[in-house]
C-alpha cells in the first residue's frame, strides 16, 4: 500500500520475530542444527505470513507423533550396513530386519511457545515501523485533506 500502512511488511516482521524467538537456543531441539536452519518466515499473501520448515520430520518434532512400525515395501527385509548406538555409528555387515519399531515421540512445540510468549510480552517491536509508516501516510494524506482559510 503506497498511501497507508504496509500490512505485508508488518506481517513479515511479526513472522520473522516468531522465527527468531522460536529458534533460540534451548527452545528448539538441537542435534545437527538442520531443523533450526530450516525454519523460515515467508509472506504468502496480502497481510499473511507463515513460519515453518520443509523438513519431513519437522512436524513430528514440533507436534509429536505416535509409535510407528516400519516394514519394507518393495523388498523382503529392511537392510542397512553397520549399526548405530546412541549417536555413534559402528560399521559392519548388513543387518536384515522384517520390521523396525519406533516409540512414540513427545512433541516440543517451540513455535507455539514462541507465539504464546509474544502474546504475553506484546508487540512493542512494531512501534518504530508503525510510527514511521503512520507518519509517512499522514504526511501524504493530510495536506490533501486540510484546507486553510484565513479570515481577517
Amino acid at each position: 500500500m503506497s498511501d497507508g500502512i504496509d500490512v505485508n511488511r508488518l506481517a513479515l516482521l511479526i513472522a520473522e520475530r516468531l522465527q527468531e524467538r522460536g529458534t533460540i537456543q534451548g527452545r528448539i531441539p538441537f542435534l545437527t542444527g538442520d531443523l533450526r536452519k530450516s525454519i523460515q518466515a515467508q509472506l504468502i499473501g496480502q497481510g499473511l505470513a507463515v513460519v515453518g520448515s520443509i523438513l519431513p520430520y519437522a512436524r513430528a518434532v514440533h507436534d509429536g507423533r505416535p509409535a510407528l512400525t516400519i516394514r519394507p515395501r518393495r523388498k523382503k527385509a529392511l537392510y542397512w550396513e553397520g549399526r548405530t548406538v546412541g549417536s555413534r555409528y559402528f560399521p559392519g555387515a548388513p543387518h536384515p530386519l522384517q520390521k523396525v519399531f519406533q516409540p512414540a515421540r513427545k512433541g516440543k512445540p517451540f513455535l507455539r511457545q514462541a507465539a504464546e510468549e509474544m502474546e504475553r510480552t506484546g508487540f512493542d517491536f512494531l512501534v518504530e515501523p508503525l510510527k514511521n509508516q503512520v507518519s509517512a501516510a499522514l504526511s501524504k494524506y493530510l495536506p490533501r485533506q486540510i484546507k486553510v482559510h484565513i479570515m481577517v
